[in-house]
């Protein structure tokens, strides 16, 4: 299990956990357990959302994507190498359907069964390392793993930051934990009309990420 961790982190991932995810996507039976890829953003492309360059942070993100499918897809290489049958979750292959901002198995669940962050009151994933600017990606596999400790409730502090950010109110003030639904803490419906929105614009809604306290931090470490 160290072997496959240190592999996909040489290979560029910021941070890898195991987790436990039989029976969350009847697509995915046969393959019960997750490895969660995280890959922070370049301090540079959060800088171009506070230019509102936001040509140059789509260009940047989807790089970053690019990256993390090449990792995904080496790791199930790898894991395929062992013997283990494994699935690279790409997001071509993880369909996500735009009304709902919702794909088949969310790389956020299986990041928080995993331990390694949290989701913070804008639906986001939260690391305490880099905040919400990160990416996120995952491999199924049937390779027997040692699963991280589940996060099952928010990290976040009093602070209001992306509630506050939020152009159309679409975060409410309640703190995410596992036993609630995602529509407790967010109105996806609102959120999800004003993301499209400014997505066909060539534009972009990431004040809930570069507003995140966390997110700030980790721009301002050197």
């Amino acid at each position: 299990m160290n072997e496959i961790k240190n592999y996909l982190m040489k290979l560029g991932a910021s941070k890898v956990g195991f987790a436990d995810v039989n029976g969350l996507a009847s697509e995915f039976i046969d393959l019960p357990n997750g490895i969660s890829l995280v890959l922070k953003l370049p301090k540079e492309t959060i800088e171009y959302l506070y230019e509102e360059d936001y040509e140059a942070y789509w260009k940047s993100f989807h790089y970053q994507i690019g990256q993390l499918t090449k990792i995904s897809h080496k790791g199930e290489r790898y894991i395929k190498d062992l013997g283990y049958n494994a699935f690279a979750l790409t997001m071509k292959r993880n369909e996500c359907d735009m009304k709902k901002l919702l794909s088949i198995l969310p790389y956020k669940t299986i990041a928080t069964k995993s331990g390694l962050g949290w989701i913070g009151r804008s639906a986001l994933f939260v690391t305490p390392e880099y905040g919400s600017a990160v990416a996120l990606g995952a491999i199924l596999t049937d390779m027997p793993l040692e699963f991280g400790t589940p996060i099952t409730d928010s990290e976040c502090d009093d602070c209001t930051n992306c509630q506050d950010a939020c152009p159309v109110n679409a975060i409410n003030p309640q703190k995410w934990n596992d036993r609630l639904n995602r529509e407790d803490i967010i109105d996806i419906e609102a959120c999800a009309e004003y993301v499209i929105d400014q997505y066909k614009a060539g534009l972009g809604c990431t004040k809930c990420m570069s507003e995140c306290k966390l997110t700030q931090k980790y721009l301002k470490n050197k």
